[in-house]
């Protein structure tokens, strides 16, 4: 139904694609290379078509340009033996940068298949092609219908998108005896069918013509949904896409998330149910008070330092930097986490300020930059925790970044802190 790339896979494309688009030439001349590769395409193939380039190189009028082309080109030339076409294809970015003042070099097999063949220079990296992967293309679409009304919403990725709420102004079935009694009955159900008929109608040209939908699911009171699903304008494109039916007792947003819960365990693979299944989790965990989470960045790290962590959950709306920064003199290590947009200072600020351990001047300088992200990672595998990115699309996600710093654990065991 969905993509089998876990949360943490998609994490690291979006930083890569958002890294690169920050990218720019180190004198603003068109020296960054671009290289899409399709899958089925022959290395050696690419191989031949850069070293023509090389020489179209030494044609580029301004020499600094051509000759860092020239060095980007060696560059990847020199790694196309490591490479390996996979079955998305490769995209390979190199060049010297801005921030860099070098070539920098980055190669990756993107989540799904390139479609386009391409080699550009440039001033910056060309990533609308991967940009638009970031786009999930995969749809659920949800009906909760009764005879009051019907909702009818979709689910792409971590998004919950209420598409309509609709009134039916169908009298509820009447009570009174009476020989008027039958006859009141029967206009109730006649116009019963007429609102399913005008609901089947608006799901056909929803899901079929204007949100292109891989999987649907319906819900409401038992009687509702049978008969709204085996009304006869209900398109059959559209019954053959319903996974599952569930039994639920409203409509509107409320029915959207009762069904949410019960579906929870058919629809996992879905974003939005995995990680508001696991937000709730960690609020439980709260809630009940068994010592068993924390959050913050320090004592996410604590965690995982102790083997302690189970799962982390880390918002996809964190972009941090760590910098390890080392003395020359005394050797001294150091941890500055900043955003992206912040390194820059530390860069300037740590050639700038003395060691605060053996108080040397300009003896400073930073050894590795990684994403907070990353760090965590490496220590997950280490203790075999799991790592689990959660979005801010929907309210759990927002309420975990807003509330618990974005950063939190469900931890093995209670920690003392």
């Amino acid at each position: 139904m969905t993509s089998k790339k876990s949360s943490l896979d998609l994490y690291h494309f979006k930083q890569n694609v958002r890294t690169l688009e920050r990218k720019r030439s180190f004198n603003q001349s068109t020296n960054l290379v671009t290289i899409y590769i399709p899958p089925g395409t022959q290395l050696s193939d690419i191989s031949s078509k850069l070293r023509d380039e090389m020489g179209t190189a030494t044609n580029i009028k301004d020499r600094k340009t051509g000759k860092a082309v020239a060095d980007a080109l060696k560059t990847v030339l020199a790694r196309m033996h490591l490479l390996h076409n996979g079955e998305n294809g490769l995209a390979i970015f190199c060049g010297i940068t801005e921030d860099a003042q070098k070539v920098e070099y980055f190669a990756f097999e993107p989540p799904e298949a390139i479609s386009i063949k391409n080699y550009v220079c440039d001033t910056h990296f060309h990533v609308d092609h991967l940009i638009e992967m970031l786009e999930t293309k995969d749809q659920l679409g949800i009906i909760v219908i009764d005879r009051g009304g019907a909702t009818f919403a979709t689910i792409r990725g971590s998004k919950l998108n209420i598409i309509d709420d609709v009134d039916s102004f169908v009298p509820s079935k009447h009570s009174r005896g009476g020989q008027s009694a039958g006859r009141i009955e029967r206009g109730i159900e006649i116009l019963a069918r007429e609102f399913y008929s005008k609901m089947a109608v608006k799901a056909n040209q929803t899901f079929l013509e204007e949100n292109q939908i891989s999987a649907l699911v319906v819900g409401g009171p038992a009687m509702s949904k049978d008969e709204f699903i085996e009304h006869p304008a209900l398109d059959y494109r559209l019954k053959d896409k319903i996974y599952k039916v569930y039994d639920v007792g409203y409509t509107g947003e409320a029915g959207i998330r009762e069904l949410l819960v019960r579906a929870e365990d058919d629809l996992q693979e879905y974003a939005l149910i995995r990680e508001k299944k696991l937000v709730q989790q960690f609020l439980m965990e709260i809630a009940n008070d068994t010592g068993k989470i924390t959050y913050g960045e320090d004592n996410v790290r604590k965690a995982l330092q102790l083997s302690a962590a189970d799962i982390v959950l880390f918002s996809e709306a964190i972009e941090k930097i760590t910098a390890i920064i080392q003395c020359s003199n005394c050797e001294k290590s150091f941890k500055e986490t900043k955003k992206p947009i912040d390194m820059e200072e530390i860069r300037l600020k740590v050639v700038q300020t003395d060691c605060p351990n053996c108080k040397s001047s300009s003896t400073l300088s930073i050894i590795e930059e990684k994403f907070l992200l990353d760090e965590f990672e490496s220590m997950a595998i280490d203790t075999g925790a799991q790592i689990e990115v959660i979005s801010t699309a929907h309210e759990d996600g927002s309420i975990f970044y807003n509330s618990f710093t974005g950063m939190g654990a469900i931890l093995r065991f209670p920690v003392d802190w």
